[in-house]
Order: C-alpha cells, then structure tokens, then sequence
C-alpha cells in the first residue's frame, strides 16, 4: 500500500512538472512574439506607424475654388466670394446628443428641438449650419464637442443685395451659377479646387488651420458692361413707379446704341441672391430677355421704317382715318381718338391705329413680316443671356388683311424688352444692326479677353432712320409722349398701351403699358425701354412709363455725361 502510495506522489510530481513545463514554453513563447512584435513596431514598421498616426490628426478636405468676382464698367463690386466655416456633426461619435443640441442651438441661434431631431439620427454626417460667422464658428470651436467639426467653405455674396440680381444671378451652396450671368458665364467665373490640410483633436473634431493663398486658383474676373450708378437710380425710379401705378411688375433696360453696352438693366419686384433659397423663385426670371408681350404702338414707327424705306409710302402722304373706326373685313379697326386725314409723319405722332393698318397694307404681307425679321423680331438678340426667348411673329398671307392690320399696331406679334431695346438703337445710330453687350471683358490670370462691340451691318438707310428720328422727336414734343419729354436735351420716343390676352380674347381692363426712347435726338447716347405689365392707376404707355424714361435719361444725360458728344 505505501508502495502505490509512493508511486502515485512520484507521478503527480512528474506530471506537474511537465505541465510547469509547458506553461514555461507557452509563456517563452509569448515573450518572444511580444519581443518581435515590440522590434516590428519600433525598427521595421515605425515609418508606416509614424504615418498612421500623422493621418489620424491631420485630414484633408477638398475646397472649392474662389469664383470670380463680377464687377461693373467703373469697378463697382457687384458679386465676389469668400472662405468661410460651416458646422457639422457625426452624430454616432457624440458622447450626449442632448448636451451637444442644446449647446449648438446656444452658439448658433438654431431651434433646439429641430437641431435634437436631427442629431438623433445615426448618421455619420449632417450640416448643422452652413456659411456660420466667424463669431460662431469661434464659439463652437471654444465648447469642444465631440463629433463636431468646423468646415471651410466657400460662399458667394453680393453687397448691393437685390440691386439687378435677376441680371446678375446666382450661384448655389456649391459653387456652381445657377441662374442670370452667374449660369451664362459659370465655366470662366469657376476656378480650380485646391486641398487644404486640417487639424483633428482627440475628440476627432476638425479644427481650421491652414495657410497659403486661397485665392490663388481663383476663377477669372468678369466687367460688365452694366453702370451701377446708372443701375441704382433706375432701380429707385421703377420702385416708385410700381407704386404709383400699382403694376405687377416693371422692367427697364438702358443700352448704348453704338456700342450695344447694356448699361441697365432693371426689375421690380426683385429678390435678394445673398438668400437665394428664401425668395420667391419667380422673380429669379430675368424678364427683359425671357418674358415676351405686345408691344402694341411701340411697333408702329417700325413698320412705316420698312414702308418708308420700300419706297412704299413717303413721310408727307396722306391717309383718311375715316374717323375712328374702320371696317376690314369682318373687324372694326379703331383709334383712340378720332381722327380725319393725317399724313404719315402724324400717323406716328398722334399714334393712329387705322393710319398704321394702311401704310401696312400699301407694304403687303410679305414685305412687313420678313421686314420685322430683318429688324431683330421673331428672333433672339444674340446677347448670349441664357434662356433668352425669340418672341413670336408669324409668317401672314396677302389675303390676312385683318392679321396684317392688326400686326402693322402690335398685335399679334409678342417680343421682349430687349428685342424693343435693341431695334430702338437701329433707329438712333442711323440704321445698323445692334447686339446687346453685356460683358466689356474678362480678366483672368493668362490676360484680359475683351468683348467685341454690338455695332453690325447696317438694316435701314440713313435716311430712312433720320427721317423715323424725326417721327419720334414729334411724339415727344407735341405728341403722345409728352411726359417723356427732357428738360435740357432733346429726345424722341413711342408710347404703347396693348390689351393683354386673357382666356385667348383681349381683355377690356388688363394692359401692358410701355414706352421706347433715346436721347439726345442728333447724337442718341442711350436707348432706353420701360414695360409695366396691368398698371392700375393709369393703363396708358404715355401716362406711366414716359415719366420713368424722363427721370433715367435725363439723370444718365446729366449725372454720367451721356449728352452729346460724351462719354460714360
């Protein structure tokens, strides 16, 4: 018995030591892997560990370019771009979201109970605010909140808010032109991205911290051929007038008629691009290029221009206006006030309706239409805007009298503002063909790219447009233009009342009332055009748009030397 006793202890004596044992080696082992693993770290790997460890303090971001600013003929700033933060949040790596809502909606004027719901969220990202101040980006900064980051941005402004914003457009959060001269001219006005580097906290917060130029990669600069002073008087003149007339809406455009320079470009209501996403988006419609109307008797002098320079009619021949009211085939053609025999030159002056419808018919169809073609109607201007519409004017038969008569006043045709602009200047250079301008030139980092001039071939006689200059000086001076008339220069013009179309018949009580003009009358330096659609105090083109042509041109005539001989 105490012989298997003493033989049992030796074999659990044994038995433990071989388990001693091969702890011993398992734990040499780990030593040794850990011993290894220790000379991998610190000997082979440390580059790759040293990287690792850079990458998870640092991060890159992508930064938009720096677009170009917009700038008018004298310098004026009208749009440029800026860096600035904008917050965001991770809400899976908050350590409260509660907290973090609550302290965010503190530093950055934000609704608490919106902010909580959005970063209740288990989302890896979300903006919180975009386009922050600088005081709130600080102030978030300084609360150190896990999973919240600041974010450079870059974000364009306009410093004279809604002055010719229809014109000028904007660009969205992201950098791109969404509409007006920001969407016509986006790929010069974008320059190239850049990375900036940035710091991350233990929290891993993204905290600003670069340096260099960020304008470096800057898109290129863009000069206008607007005049900002020029730009804000008229927008101050339409402003009143849309609250004297209690119209709709107003458009205005001034353009030199030499050069084609699009010196105004005017709109009410209008908007505010620096807050784009709270307008309405319906005044984002640039209306002298895209909305199209009847012009009415603005079109009279255009279609004697093309009897007169036919050889169809001459300025002293005589008409019967059959005293208001004239039968053409089954319509009654009529005239506001009544009148007998008027030669052509009183025809425009007196604006008769009757007395247009013949001189049209002594043309013909054929001759009126593709003569309106020639002039610029029915067709875009070529001023590059984008959307622009080409009105509409359509082909007419010999046998259309009613539609020819109707067309030789303004109706049934629609064109736009600019259209009405740019024929106007044909009349007041003499005769040639004008394209709107809208850029003098672009300035970029390879040099300046300059415009060309809007002045074309010529489309009407000198002495064609001499002798419709001389119409037109008559509307002003004893015509139905008087109120547009200047008080230290001379200027000519036309007044148009149209009914508006509603429900596909002319309404009785709805009009667009406008009046086409330049000045001075031997020299014209600007063409201006003024449209008021469904005016209510007064409804006629000589009442409430020839006033709003005397306050902008005497203003440009006297304030940016545009008489005679002048320049801007």
């Amino acid at each position: 018995m105490r012989e298997r006793r003493v033989a049992h202890k030796r074999r659990s004596a044994a038995l433990q030591r071989r388990r001693l044992g091969i702890l011993a080696g398992f734990c040499m082992l780990g030593f040794t892997a850990l011993g290894l693993r220790a000379v991998q770290l610190q000997a082979l790997d440390a580059e790759w560990l040293s990287a690792r460890a850079h990458a998870q303090r640092q991060a890159t971001v992508r930064l938009g370019p720096l677009r170009g600013e917009i700038r008018d003929r004298h310098g004026t700033l009208l749009a440029g771009s800026a860096t600035v933060s904008s917050v965001a949040a991770s809400p899976r790596r908050m350590v409260d979201g509660q907290r973090t809502a609550a302290a965010l909606a503190r530093a950055l004027s934000l609704p608490q109970g919106a902010l909580r719901k959005r970063l209740d969220s288990r989302r890896s990202f979300v903006w919180v605010k975009r386009w922050v101040s600088p005081e709130e980006a600080e102030r978030v900064q300084e609360l150190g909140l896990a999973g919240v980051s600041l974010h450079p941005e870059r974000k364009r402004f306009y410093p004279n808010r809604g002055m010719a914003a229809p014109y000028l457009g904007f660009a969205g959060r992201d950098g791109e032109g969404l509409t007006g001269l920001e969407l016509a001219f986006d790929i010069a006005l974008r320059g190239a991205s850049t990375s900036l580097p940035l710091l991350r906290n233990a929290h891993g917060q993204t905290l600003i911290h670069w340096e260099g130029d960020t304008h470096a990669r800057s898109g290129a600069r863009i000069v206008l051929a607007l005049d900002a002073r020029l730009q804000h008087f008229a927008e101050n003149a339409l402003a009143d007038a849309i609250q004297r007339t209690r119209a709709k809406h107003a458009t205005l455009i001034a353009l030199d008629p030499w050069s084609g320079d699009v010196l105004a470009l005017v709109q009410r209501p209008t908007f505010d691009p620096n807050r784009f996403w709270r307008e309405d988006p319906r005044n984002f419609r640039t209306r002298a290029f895209v909305d199209s109307f009847e012009p009415g008797s603005t079109l009279k002098p255009f279609g004697i221009a093309l009897a007169l320079e036919a050889g169809a009619v001459k300025a002293g021949d005589r008409f019967d206006c059959e005293g208001g009211i004239w039968p053409v085939r089954n319509r009654i053609i009529h005239d506001f006030k009544p009148h007998e025999v008027l030669t052509v030159r009183d025809i425009v002056r007196l604006s008769s309706n009757i007395g247009a419808a013949k001189v049209a018919d002594r043309l013909g169809s054929e001759r009126l239409v593709s003569g309106l073609q020639r002039l610029g109607f029915g067709a875009i201007t070529g001023s590059g805007f984008p959307g622009e519409a080409p009105g509409i004017l359509k082909p007419l038969r010999k046998s259309q009298a009613v539609e020819r008569a109707n067309l030789a006043f303004g109706q049934g045709i629609a064109v736009t503002a600019v259209q009405l602009a740019a024929a106007g200047a044909m009349i007041a250079n003499g005769g040639r063909r004008v394209w709107p301008r809208l850029v003098l030139r672009l300035e970029g980092p390879a040099g300046s790219l300059e415009w060309p001039s809007g002045l074309g071939e010529r489309v009407l006689s000198q002495a064609t447009a001499d002798e419709i200059k001389k119409m037109l000086h008559s509307v002003v001076a004893n015509g139905t233009g008087k109120a547009a008339a200047l008080p230290h220069h001379s200027a000519a013009g036309k007044t148009g009342t149209a009914q508006k179309v509603v429900n596909g018949r002319y309404s009785m009580d709805r009009y667009v009332a406008s009046f086409i003009g330049f000045a001075p009358v031997q020299h014209p330096r600007l063409v201006v055009v003024v449209v008021l659609d469904e005016p209510r105090a007064a409804h006629t083109g000589g009442v409430v748009a020839a006033p709003v042509f005397r306050e902008v041109t005497s203003f440009a005539l006297e304030q940016l030397r545009l008489a005679e001989g002048g320049a801007i």
